[in-house]
């Protein structure tokens, strides 16, 4: 049975889970989301709407469920969306009852991201970083244009990871570190319900669009599960394709990769929801940052988890692990933030298994 035909709101449910995390994305505050649900016939007499924006989207949806207009809300939200939305082909495949990919990301059960250290809530003094204006100064074009090349020739290097545990889709990010071997989070590769690995693997690289609304061939790689190392406690993983992967993928070296610091640009090549590849790179600066990990407001989803975390030189800083809430006041500075693994952390880690990169 669909998740959109439950009388009961599925919450075990991944697909379940992410529907909820794209509603909170969507609409960005709890006034929204009513009238949102009302549009789409939900009686919302009982929802309580002083509270945060998920446990609104939470009330919601079991309301739905319990007056089966589940399958209305989901229809409207996609109708509401663009043709090139990222969230909208999930959406198609859930009302078309087709396998959706899903995103393993470590979340409470209020949908907060699960960080390696603190959370993704931003100081006073991290919000003071940034601005609403997001207009630069021209002399600091010539300069922008520089990395926006640089980060065109280095995007050939990242992949979409489909994933496959024993019947369940997952999808996310890698990018190549050496001639045969793939960079992504421990939670792509492996099921946080039991902790096991992935059954199949297909990286695709090309997974890209022609600029014009158009989509282009991609390459799927397929990749040898049971050469998978990793490290649960930092969520990074690397895992080995079974073929020669095109020299017109550029290895990406983490022995060039750089330390961050506070305030420096962050660029993030990702598959966001597992859509053709985009880049975040707006209100981009690192917010703090420890010998663990990195924290950042650079635009993420749910299928970003894996991407390379660059600076503005195109040099690599740091694996995204986990974030991507939505802002919380529309035209105001972001209040949540991302984060991201240290390479220096896993160069160690691989080191410790003795995984020699370049």
């Amino acid at each position: 049975m669909s998740i959109l035909d439950e009388f009961n709101y599925p919450w075990h449910n991944p697909e379940a889970q992410q529907l909820h995390n794209i509603l909170v994305k969507i609409h960005s505050n709890s006034r929204m989301a009513v009238l949102a649900a009302q549009q789409a016939g939900i009686n919302t007499s009982f929802i309580f709407i002083d509270q945060a924006l998920p446990l609104v989207w939470k009330e919601i949806l079991d309301a739905a469920a319990t007056q089966a207009l589940t399958k209305a809300l989901a229809r409207q939200t996609r109708d509401g969306l663009n043709a090139t939305n990222p969230v909208r082909s999930f959406l198609e495949d859930l009302l078309a009852d087709r396998p959706t990919q899903t995103e393993n990301e470590p979340r409470n059960a209020d949908g907060a991201p699960i960080f390696l250290t603190g959370s993704d809530d931003i100081s006073n003094d991290e919000a003071l970083l940034f601005h609403d204006d997001l207009m630069i100064q021209i002399g600091k074009v010539p300069a922008l244009i520089t990395t926006l090349q640089n980060l065109v020739t280095l995007a050939p290097s990242v992949c979409k990871l489909s994933v496959d545990f024993h019947g369940k889709a997952g999808s996310g990010t890698g990018f190549r570190i050496s001639p045969d071997l793939l960079l992504t989070n421990w939670h792509v590769l492996h099921n946080r319900s039991d902790d096991s690995p992935a059954s199949a693997a297909t990286a695709e690289f090309g997974y890209d669009d022609d600029g014009k609304g158009g989509a282009l061939a991609a390459t799927p790689i397929q990749c040898d599960v049971n050469s998978i190392k990793t490290s649960k406690e930092d969520d990074w993983a690397v895992i080995r394709s079974k073929k020669a992967l095109s020299d017109s993928w550029p290895i990406v070296k983490l022995s060039g990769a750089i330390d961050p610091s506070k305030g420096a640009e962050t660029y993030i090549i990702q598959h966001p929801l597992g859509n053709r590849k985009r880049l975040g790179f707006v209100r981009n600066l690192v917010a703090d940052f420890n010998d663990r990990a990195v924290h950042y407001l650079t635009d993420t989803q749910e299928g970003s988890s894996g991407s390379p975390v660059f600076n503005s030189a195109g040099k690599l800083m740091a694996l995204h692990h986990v974030g991507g809430r939505p802002q919380e006041i529309v035209g105001k500075p972001p209040v949540k933030k991302n984060e991201g693994i240290r390479i220096s952390r896993i160069v160690e880690g691989l080191k410790a298994q003795g995984i020699t990169v370049p």
